[in-house]
């Protein structure tokens, strides 16, 4: 028998081993794009509008924090809270600098593939949004120290890319809806109202996944 007979089922059997081995390795997860199981800790600049009662949109800036955790690749559970410096007008009513506050627990569904870089997603969220106005003016008077505050529901998307497996850029877009059912001015509070409100968010932010 020849040697190169003798070496040929062995060179055989030795390739199928290593394909073997390539498929059942973690370098197999090499070619994983992204991510989105377990915790996600998540930061933002944000551009923001709100609207009381169908007036004009005032707009305005801020910063938000959101602290998720992935329960599969799809669903992903979190805690967002953000704040805003909104600009308003005294002729829209209560004049002055808006300090515009969202607290919010939700779900985020991705369109998920650990092969790709570019993840879309969608959300909804619960909680509560509040403003403070400080020095706010009403027709012209000075009332001092003012602020909003009730439930509001909030739906989203965005696009999450990835630069690693586990650091992505992240853009979303978020409207909220709901009203304001509390008024403090100073030492007096009026509860009970219905004051409609619609805020959005364009969100442009950093995501990782730390355990990934």
């Amino acid at each position: 028998m020849s040697p190169r007979r003798s070496f040929a089922p062995t060179r055989r059997r030795l390739a199928l081993a290593a394909a073997a081995a390539l498929l059942a390795s973690p370098a197999s997860s090499l070619a994983q794009g992204s991510t989105t199981r377990g915790l996600s800790l998540g930061a933002h600049l944000m551009g923001t509008s709100l609207e009381v009662e169908n007036g004009d949109r005032s707009g305005g800036g801020g910063f938000g924090l959101r602290v998720g955790y992935g329960f599969n690749r799809i669903v992903t559970g979190f805690v967002h809270l953000d704040g805003s410096r909104v600009e308003v007008q005294e002729g829209q009513g209560v004049g002055g600098q808006w300090d515009l506050a969202h607290a919010e627990v939700g779900a985020r569904f991705h369109f998920a593939n650990s092969l790709r870089r570019l993840v879309p997603y969608l959300e909804v969220s619960a909680g509560g949004r509040s403003v403070s106005v400080a020095d706010a003016q009403v027709n012209g008077q000075a009332v001092g120290e003012l602020s909003f505050s009730g439930a509001a529901v909030t739906f989203g998307g965005g696009l999450s890319a990835y630069f690693t497996r586990k650091l992505a850029l992240d853009v979303s877009v978020k409207l909220t809806g709901g009203t304001f059912s509390k008024v403090d001015v100073g030492p007096i509070s009026v509860n009970n109202l219905d004051i409609d409100a619609g805020s959005a968010r364009f969100g442009v932010g950093f995501t990782w996944w730390p355990r990934a």
